[in-house]
């Protein structure tokens, strides 16, 4: 138990850092690599059962793909960095949360 509760605070701090690189990279990127990136960081906490991170990613992904310049990336880039510290228990709670901040945050 306590080996896989180390994996997956690996991977969450690996998640955080692909996180972090991206919004650096991100207004530069096309958008099939930008989509690419954001698919992979959605595939990575999907497989590790992260749900925050999975559900935040995937409305991003959907968020570009309506429109790529009006999507607000530093809020999508915030919350998903904060997901990565969600604990499991409360995956769905923190998702849906962090959905909303940012929907409040947009039509703010």
């Amino acid at each position: 138990m306590e080996h896989h509760k180390d994996a997956l605070l690996a991977v969450r701090a690996n998640l955080h850092a692909q996180i972090a690189q991206l919004e650096q990279d991100s207004r530069a990127m096309t958008m099939p690599a930008l989509h690419e990136a954001i698919d992979a960081i959605r595939a990575t906490a999907l497989a590790h059962n992260l749900i925050a991170i999975e559900g935040i990613a995937h409305a991003f992904e959907r968020a570009i793909a309506r429109n790529r310049n009006a999507t607000a990336f530093g809020l999508y880039f915030d919350q998903l960095k904060l997901a990565t510290g969600c604990a499991e228990i409360d995956g769905k709670a923190a998702r849906d949360a962090m959905l909303a901040a940012i929907s409040v945050r947009m039509t703010g």
